[in-house]
């Protein structure tokens, strides 16, 4: 397991949800930071809260990058990758399968989100 850390970046973006409540009031968060929510007067009054709860947030929170390995040195796959590039039945059935998967594709409707929902 590798740990890395990485540099920060002196300005981030980020996603900003805001959301016009009932009594008037507008509540605010960052997507990302689901936890990190205002509840203020107005739009831009909720913004600045937000930031400022923000920077507190990520002045405690650390990056990082992990990456794991998965213990295999190469693709399980590659083992029989080639296999079968000597074997003139195989070479047929792809050149079959390739030409009834275009024809498929020249024969498809453009199905609306709805018939999609129908057909399933």
């Amino acid at each position: 397991m590798n740990l890395l850390l990485s540099q920060p970046k002196p300005n981030l973006t980020w996603h900003v949800l805001v959301e016009i409540l009932n009594q008037g009031q507008v509540a605010a968060w960052v997507a990302e930071f689901p936890d990190c929510r205002v509840v203020k007067d107005s739009q831009e009054a909720a913004i600045a809260a937000l930031e400022t709860l923000l920077k507190q947030r990520l002045a405690k929170i650390q990056v990082l990058s992990l990456q794991l390995s998965t213990g295999e040195s190469e693709n399980p796959w590659m083992k029989v990758c080639g296999s079968l590039k000597e074997d003139a039945s195989f070479a047929e059935w792809g050149d079959r399968f390739w030409a009834e998967k275009q024809q498929s594709i020249e024969n498809d409707e453009v199905l609306s989100v709805e018939e999609c929902m129908r057909v399933m």
